[in-house]
């Protein structure tokens, strides 16, 4: 049977829609499925990274995606009873000196926009796979699919990677969040600000639109968090009074990490949140996913995939076990409660990461940029060719 389709992508979130658009720009023939057919109800991931806008800028996106975000050049960080230092990207060896504030709804609608709607297919459910030598076969709600390959961008959650039997071993994290995304009115501009507490976290982030994400940590999770919780927890942790009225959505989130052990089984990939997971803290999923996309982009357009995803697997697993732990460790320190851990923290931060003989290193650690493998610019590119994968 030959193939209709050079890939089909399951899912339509910010990695699928980019491996979409990259794969168009190289001339293949895919389609896009999307079981959803509504927006999303909020913003998720904001924070993209310099490699990324490399990644986008082959698109010719960047300077829509810059011009649409909120550039975030400082993060000012907040101990028990005083400010600790800052970490900065205006010095940080890129010519993006920032991290980009853009919510994931707009993220999507640029891709959307630029991939057009002829390759996008909505409220179509993927329901079995089926490999062969040369071809898979897709079942949906909606018909049948032939493809060379299936690329699985549906997230952690989903269901591709229970159709071949990969194995994801998820280790839960014990802390919890709820985020609410507000009017801003402080005066903090374009900055981030992280309160670090005996009671728990606080962290703020800029938005376009004049607006500001606040989240809390809470001591369990809260499905239904009380009305006003966000607000109130944020007064007592650090004096600043965001009227609960000022709240535009609220949302909440337990961390969890796994790897897989793979991230393809013959013709069936994965790619982004489907592989990896990892702690939301510090904003590096969204973007790992990203430079998967783009490896994968590269792959799928050589005569012979089949030859090089043994490089996919390497080097973005080790990608993603960097940035796995990096979010871990962050998410790890951030965490601590009781006056004792607490005050620890705040010797830590102040004398070792923000005022410190590494305080240099945090723009560039914090920015991604030494992530190994961040973009494919940074992968050996003899490992693109078929004899040596």
């Amino acid at each position: 049977m030959k193939p209709e389709l050079d890939a089909i992508i399951v899912g339509g979130g910010p990695v699928g829609l980019l491996l979409a658009c990259l794969l168009q720009k190289r001339g293949l023939r895919f389609r896009v499925l999307e079981k959803r057919t509504q927006p999303l109800a909020h913003s998720a991931a904001i924070g993209i990274t310099p490699p990324s806008l490399h990644i986008l800028d082959q698109l010719g996106l960047a300077r829509q995606f810059i011009e649409a975000g909120v550039k975030v050049y400082d993060c000012f960080v907040h101990g028990r009873k005083s400010k600790l230092g800052r970490v900065t990207f205006r010095d940080i060896p890129d010519e993006h000196r920032f991290i980009l504030s853009l919510p994931q709804a707009t993220t999507i609608s640029i891709l959307q926009s630029h991939l057009g709607t002829e390759c996008m297919q909505t409220g179509c459910e993927v329901t079995g796979i089926t490999q062969h030598a040369d071809h898979c076969v897709v079942q949906t709600n909606a018909g049948e699919f032939t493809t060379r390959f299936v690329i699985a961008c549906d997230g952690a959650r989903g269901r591709v990677r229970e159709f071949i039997g990969m194995q994801a071993p998820v280790k839960p994290y014990d802390c919890h969040f709820v985020m609410g995304d507000f009017i801003d009115r402080t005066d903090f501009g374009d900055a981030a600000h992280l309160f670090f507490t005996s009671t728990g976290s606080v962290e703020s982030f800029p938005l376009p639109g004049g607006q500001r994400r606040w989240i809390v940590q809470t001591d369990q999770r809260l499905d239904a968090p009380p009305k006003g919780l966000v607000s109130y927890l944020t007064h007592l942790r650090t004096g600043i009074n965001v009227p609960s009225a000022d709240q535009v959505n609220e949302s909440v989130f337990t961390p969890r990490r796994f790897n897989c052990d793979r991230y393809y089984s013959h013709r069936v990939i994965l790619c982004g949140d489907a592989a990896h997971g990892m702690s939301p803290i510090g904003g590096q999923g969204m973007n790992t996913g990203f430079a998967d996309a783009e490896f994968l982009a590269e792959v799928l357009a050589k005569a012979d995939p089949l030859a090089l995803l043994p490089a996919y697997n390497r080097f973005r697993r080790k990608a993603a076990k960097t940035a796995i732990f990096r979010a871990e460790w962050g998410m790890w320190l951030g965490t601590w409660r009781g006056n004792a851990r607490s005050a620890l923290r705040d010797v830590i931060l102040k004398f070792l990461l923000c005022q410190g003989p590494v305080a240099r290193r945090m723009g560039p650690f914090y920015a991604m940029l030494t992530i190994p493998f961040n973009t494919l610019a940074r992968v050996p590119q003899a490992s693109l060719r078929p004899h040596t994968a």
